[in-house]
């Protein structure tokens, strides 16, 4: 047996184990690349600022943990008091107010009488409604805990991927069968728009859970925990800010504040929506995109990109937005790449079949 044939033998046997090992952690470990992808150049910055490797994967790191990891905290310990002070007296009779509400007003329209609204209208209970509203909190605080476990595990693999990134590229660099040039290409298109994606979620996040804080903080509820909310709200495409502002909005109604609930969604729809969402946040992402992507000709479309933020949290939920627009950049890069691979080899097969028409040629 050839070496070559036993090193290949030996590694698809090792190869084959190290999969059963690291299996639960793939996706952790896939994210954890695509946001070091992200945030190569903080890390770039800081190797050539501070000493040795160790210091700026770390300083990284606990930069990364500080924006997903604050947060989270700052809502579960907040969440936890309110649901602690809940007033569920005021609550049923909120219930009962908004349930009369829709049968005066489908009474008026004479949709009343239609016998699917009425029975819906009749299986209405308070007490099952909150039966859902503890299960659902049951479920988030159990899916929380996982959440704060991935993101712990991602962070210790995002430290190791700053700390060993560059031997791993240059390893696999070498190893494709590309071009330096196309191996660069490669890598800068998806860093490139992975930078983009990444920083204008967090920049859309902040911009918009600030402005909806504020208006919260001056009507008397807590701007902070809020404002956070909403920025999370934000990345659910077209309802997640609706989700936010129309249950406050309901609550300042049901308490005899009209004006303030009119002025509250108002706010969040004039200001929030239009405003930040329509012609501030393109700006943002604009200039993100001019300052991460430096090949011009690898830019991707803003609305392609929207659509795999999309397909991303649908199918993978928050880390979605992570995975979805990496998969369309590297699959575009690909497809860009694989003309000149092409006629590279048919050169070589031209050339072969030149040469051997050549030796066979009397």
């Amino acid at each position: 047996m050839k070496p070559i044939h036993f090193l290949a033998f030996l590694f698809l046997i090792v190869g084959y184990f190290t999969y059963r090992l690291f299996s639960p952690y793939l996706e952790t470990m896939t994210i954890a690349a695509l946001l070091a992808l992200a945030t190569y150049k903080i890390n770039k910055y800081f190797l050539t600022t501070l000493p040795g490797r160790v210091l700026p994967a770390l300083l990284s790191t606990l930069i990364l943990g500080a924006i997903l990891f604050a947060p989270i905290i700052y809502i579960i310990t907040n969440a936890a008091s309110i649901v602690a002070y809940l007033d569920m007296e005021s609550i049923n009779r909120s219930f009962l107010f908004v349930k009369e509400w829709i049968r005066e007003i489908l009474d008026k329209s004479g949709a009343i009488d239609a016998p699917i609204l009425k029975k819906t209208l009749a299986s209405f209970d308070i007490k099952a409604l909150v039966n859902s509203i503890v299960k659902v909190t049951t479920f988030l605080g159990a899916k929380s805990a996982n959440f704060l476990k991935d993101t712990l595990l991602i962070l210790i693999f995002y430290f190791f991927a700053n700390l060993y990134g560059r031997e791993i590229l240059l390893y696999f660099q070498n190893l494709i069968p590309f071009s330096k040039e196309e191996s660069k290409t490669i890598f800068e298109s998806l860093a490139g728009v992975m930078g983009v994606v990444f920083n204008s979620i967090i920049a859309t996040a902040v911009l918009e859970g600030a402005l909806f804080g504020l208006i919260t903080a001056y009507y008397g509820y807590n701007g902070i925990l809020f404002g956070i909310l909403y920025g999370f709200a934000s990345l659910i495409p077209v309802v997640g800010g609706v989700i936010m502002w129309l249950p406050l909005s309901i609550d300042l109604y049901l308490k005899g504040k009209g004006g303030e609930a009119l002025g509250l969604a108002l706010y969040s729809i004039l200001v929030i929506s239009v405003v930040a969402d329509t012609f501030v946040k393109p700006i943002i992402i604009r200039y993100i995109d001019n300052l991460m992507v430096a090949n011009r000709g690898m830019r991707i479309n803003e609305l392609l990109i929207f659509f795999s933020l999309v397909a991303g949290l649908s199918s993978y939920g928050f880390w979605g937005m992570i995975i979805g627009p990496a998969v369309i950049t590297l699959m575009i890069s690909i497809l860009q790449i694989y003309p000149q691979v092409a006629g590279r080899s048919f050169e070589r097969c031209g050339e072969g079949v030149n040469s051997l028409k050549s030796s066979l040629s009397p």
